[in-house]
């Protein structure tokens, strides 16, 4: 679980991660254009931890039930799912190679996590489960966000983690 190191870093946070999930899916095209690697996005759900199979199952269920509820079902159902552990989205990203029908080569997957690695860009050393803190070198002095440094640092993390992963398959 994300957590950070001060308020101020969350509100910067809240500020920045938008910005640094474009800027990261941005370079990942522009890099993986480059390769002879397929790439392909999967959303995956994550559930916390503590998330037992039957709590996940009752958030499937309720939240299934949602769609079909009158007004006063829908408050119901939805102070039900606030006392269940919630699952958050993930993202990843699976480059292939090989898998072509003209290739004998076996296919070789790789998985990069696409939250990841805005987390990576948005916050200073990232080392989960610490708490994080936003890159100062984000920020222009006023606090805005300094583009060209975002951009530079989402296209430097992205090659890097593309590079060692396509690398080590």
């Amino acid at each position: 679980m994300l957590t950070f190191a001060s308020p101020t870093d969350e509100a910067q946070a809240a500020e920045l991660m938008q910005p640094c999930l474009i800027r990261v899916i941005d370079n990942i095209r522009k890099h993986t254009e480059t390769l002879d690697w397929r790439a392909d996005y999967l959303e995956q759900v994550r559930w916390p931890g503590s998330a037992t199979p039957e709590q996940r199952q009752q958030v499937r269920d309720l939240a299934a039930q949602l769609s079909e509820a009158s007004p006063e079902e829908d408050k119901a159902i939805r102070q039900q799912l606030r006392q269940l552990p919630a699952p958050s989205p993930g993202y990843e990203l699976r480059l292939t190679k090989g898998a072509g029908e003209a290739t004998t080569e076996e296919p070789r997957t790789v998985t990069l996590d696409v939250w990841e690695l805005c987390f990576d860009v948005c916050f200073s050393d990232y080392q989960p489960p610490q708490p994080a803190s936003v890159d100062p070198a984000l920020l222009d002095d006023d606090g805005e966000i300094d583009w060209l440094a975002l951009d530079e640092k989402a296209k430097t993390l992205v090659e890097q983690a593309i590079d060692q992963a396509t690398a080590a398959a």
